[in-house]
């Protein structure tokens, strides 16, 4: 075993010496007193206040894993909560590390509830302990700080945890949290690393929440990057390395921009340079799944207003929301069974793509595709490189 693996397992081990085995019912008995607390608040930012400081309490005195699970618990009684979910999981990140006070440990605590966003907080909170950063700080937090390289899905999220982080020191300036990523060594951490830059520019514009309440220096709105008059910037201002990244967290801003006329976005998209156009519409797809809270009819209406070269790639991008939600392959599968036939080779082959993240055992990968349709089991397998 290697000795990441060992001290994920021995911080696992301790966890459950010091906090116990959560159970289901205890985890609804404490959404449901956190949601007779706070539920009632009609200001959002109050309500939002009153969860973070009871999660925190849990996190405090059960560890991480469990306030994720009652976060969890709690998204199927509010459902304000389960639309914010992802910066739910991003301030438990932030107060894991706080807790914990150690980058290694932290990042071992999360799991990957709600996008992987506590792996994304712990990088935010450890950035901004740091006097200062420097590249070499940079080029060593997901390897030696945090040795991620277990599966191409831990190094991910710490890579792009890393681009939130450096945009949250830098204080929003995106062309220095861009230079920062660029110090990492290969292309891949580069571009994990940048879109973590664009989305922190994304959420920062249109939940301001996710920084304030003491976690940022300044008062009023982050200076975020975003311009509703020209809703393809600042993808379409920053150098060619970039774009591509900038492009797969544009259509967050785009679909607000439009008032949610999913017809008009992808309108905007075209408008994309050539070579991201696609890279666009994948990236409404990602936002139509998180628009329907995962509903497959509703999230099949709205990317198949497109075009059928739109609604593909709009469909590509949903599925992977669904299998990454959760990191569970078996919502993908379940999604692709839905599709009619123009569409399914595509969706079983982005299921493909993203197992081959998921998991690093070329054995389970070839398991999941199995389970796809007969047709479609070789093409799921090609892109999981499992034939």
């Amino acid at each position: 075993m290697r000795p990441s693996l060992l001290c994920s397992l021995l911080v696992y081990v301790v966890s459950l010496a010091l906090f116990g085995t959560p159970s289901f019912a205890q985890e609804k008995n404490e959404a449901e007193q956190l949601w007779g607390q706070c539920g009632g608040h009609q200001h959002q930012p109050q309500k939002r206040q009153c969860y973070h400081t009871g999660l925190e309490k849990i996190l405090r005195t059960q560890g991480t894993e469990h306030a994720l699970a009652t976060l969890d618990t709690l998204t199927r009684q509010d459902p304000d909560v389960l639309r914010d979910a992802h910066p739910y999981t991003h301030h438990l990140g932030r107060a894991s590390f706080a807790y914990y006070k150690d980058v290694a440990e932290a990042f071992a605590h999360c799991r990957e509830t709600f996008w992987s966003g506590c792996y994304h907080g712990v990088l935010e909170g450890y950035l901004r302990s740091l006097p200062e950063v420097r590249a070499d700080t940079i080029a060593a937090v997901c390897t030696r700080e945090i040795d991620a390289w277990q599966s191409t899905f831990l190094q991910y999220q710490c890579l792009h945890g890393l681009g939130h982080g450096l945009t949250l020191y830098f204080d929003y300036q995106l062309p220095t949290a861009l230079e920062g990523c660029d110090a990492l060594a290969s292309p891949w951490e580069r571009e994990s690393c940048y879109s973590g830059v664009f989305m922190e520019n994304v959420v920062a514009f249109f939940q301001p929440h996710h920084t304030h309440q003491g976690e940022h220096h300044h008062a009023g709105r982050p200076r975020s990057l975003l311009r509703p008059e020209d809703p393809l910037y600042p993808c379409n201002a920053v150098d060619e390395p970039y774009q591509r990244a900038c492009y797969r967290m544009q259509s967050s801003a785009i679909l607000t921009f439009s008032q949610h006329d999913f017809t008009k976005a992808f309108q905007v998209c075209a408008g994309a340079p050539a070579a991201f156009v696609s890279v666009c519409y994948e990236s409404l797809g990602r936002d139509v799944s998180g628009f329907t809270l995962r509903n497959t009819e509703k999230t099949l209406t709205l990317c198949r207003q497109g075009s059928p070269e739109q609604a593909t790639a709009c469909l590509v991008g949903a599925v992977k929301d669904f299998i990454l939600t959760h990191a569970d392959p078996q919502r993908g599968l379940a999604f692709c069974r839905r599709l009619d036939d123009a569409s399914k080779e595509a969706c079983y082959a982005a299921t493909g793509e993203v197992l081959l993240s998921l998991y690093p055992d070329n054995q389970q990968r070839a398991q999941s595709c199995a389970e796809a349709e007969t047709e479609y089991i070789d093409a799921c397998k090609e892109a999981a490189a499992a034939l």
